[in-house]
């Protein structure tokens, strides 16, 4: 009587633990099954006339099958594997003829029993790295062999099934870098979103400080027309004809003072600015009383009014104090005495690259001081820039006469010369004349 002898597995290979990691890396295990491999166990079978066809993986204790033809198992222990005796030899085909005479399976549960193996041939799936981490093997239930026909196509086979496995996992990393990266965009957009909100919030800051202190600068020179008159009250409080005059200029004062400090608010609450229609000539003449205490008796103010009639779309606070900032520089630059000239008129402008063509009422302010030089003359209008002495100007003045224009529709533009004074022209839209529209012919 025969004794069955036990079942031997297969020892481990000498670089098992960094082959058990390759496979894992690849993230393989368990996976859905995939076209790509079913096409390789359909074309294995088929090569070689076998019923049975397996991408096997051999894991640390399990062969699991990637794809499988002939089977209904998708996973059989290791110590029963085939494939674990194929990886240990990973440069050639293990071929088994008949299972029955190899002592190392003879014995196996496999053999003796259901799928009743005989034959077995399996070509090692080799990575980059050079571990065997499972083979495209085929099998019979009876004894057979393979042609060498067969032999090298079972191994053209499982060098293929190594492509797959990478190019499965660079397709897994891309799609995972793209999730990474789409994730990233996400958040991006989102801080992007959050910098532009605070980028705006500290614009709005910033823009209400320029505001605030341009408004503070006209609000000065208004102070100081309201002053000059309060003192002349005082001098004539005995004679009720200067009394009244010297009121009436120091109540127009409090008036522009009130608008500034209304355009401050609407600025505050993001209102609309509030356009109206002005006949510019008419507001320099009822702002008449106002100027000439703003040039001081030691200067000599001519008003030249040639637009009558002539109306602009603009915020009269904001003509104001352009006109009284303007009035103010020009006073500053003559020093103790000179003249200062006050001048409107309209005019036709076509083919100018800064200002788009039609009527513009031209408001200029000139000088007979000393003049700018070139250098400093390109940087008047930019913002917190000034000649004056520390703290005697903040510089926002004529960036404000700059802001004011453009709002108006047009631009400001100077024209100095050293020892030839300096004119300031404010270019004004016009939107026709109060009486009749403007013919520009």
């Amino acid at each position: 009587m025969r004794t069955q002898m036990p079942h031997s597995p297969a020892p481990f290979p000498p670089n098992e633990d960094e082959r058990a990691l390759s496979l894992e890396h690849l993230g393989v295990l368990d996976s859905a099954p995939e076209k790509e491999f079913d096409d390789i166990v359909m074309l294995a079978s088929t090569w070689c006339e076998v019923p049975v066809a397996l991408v096997s993986l051999v894991d640390r204790e399990r062969q699991w099958f990637k794809a499988c033809v002939g089977l209904d198992v998708k996973e059989t222990h290791r110590d029963l594997a085939f494939c674990a005796h194929a990886i240990l030899a990973p440069a050639d085909v293990l071929i088994v003829e008949d299972a029955t005479l190899d002592s190392r399976f003879q014995n196996s549960a496999l053999v003796l029993g259901p799928p009743y193996i005989r034959f077995y041939a399996g070509a090692p799936i080799i990575d980059d790295s050079g571990h065997a981490l499972g083979t495209v093997c085929v099998i019979d239930t009876k004894p057979r062999t393979l042609t060498e026909q067969q032999r090298t196509a079972l191994l053209a086979l499982a060098r293929q099934t190594a492509s797959l496995l990478q190019l499965r996992l660079l397709k897994y990393q891309r799609e995972h870098r793209s999730e990474i990266l789409e994730k990233e965009l996400s958040q991006a957009k989102a801080l992007n979103k959050l910098t532009e909100e605070s980028l705006h919030h500290a614009r709005r800051i910033s823009s209400l400080g320029m505001v605030t202190a341009s408004i503070a600068h006209d609000f000065n020179n208004i102070l100081q027309a309201l002053s000059a008159s309060l003192q002349m009250i005082r001098l004539r409080a005995r004679r009720p004809g200067d009394v009244e005059q010297f009121s009436e200029t120091g109540l127009q004062a409090v008036d522009q003072g009130r608008q500034l400090v209304s355009h401050l608010l609407r600025s505050v609450r993001r209102d609309s600015p509030n356009l109206v229609c002005i006949d510019v000539n008419a507001r320099l003449e009822g702002m008449r009383d106002v100027l000439l205490r703003t040039a001081t008796e030691s200067v000599e103010l001519a008003l030249d009014l040639s637009a009558p009639n002539t109306v602009v779309m603009c915020e009269e606070a904001q003509l104001n104090a352009a006109v009284l900032n303007l009035l103010t520089n020009a006073r500053d630059a003559l020093g103790v005495a000179g003249t200062i000239r006050i001048s409107t008129r309209l005019v036709f402008v076509e083919d100018d690259a800064s200002l788009t063509g039609g009527n513009y009422v031209v408001l200029s302010v000139s000088d007979s001081g000393t003049g700018i030089p070139s250098d400093l003359a390109a940087k008047i209008f930019e913002p917190f820039f000034t000649t004056k002495e520390r703290g005697k100007g903040t510089g926002l003045g004529l960036s404000q006469v700059r802001e004011f224009a453009e709002n108006a529709g047009g631009s400001v533009r100077v024209n100095t010369a050293p020892n030839k004074g300096t004119v300031v022209s404010l270019y004004l839209k016009a939107l026709g004349r109060i009486d009749s529209a403007i013919n520009p012919t």
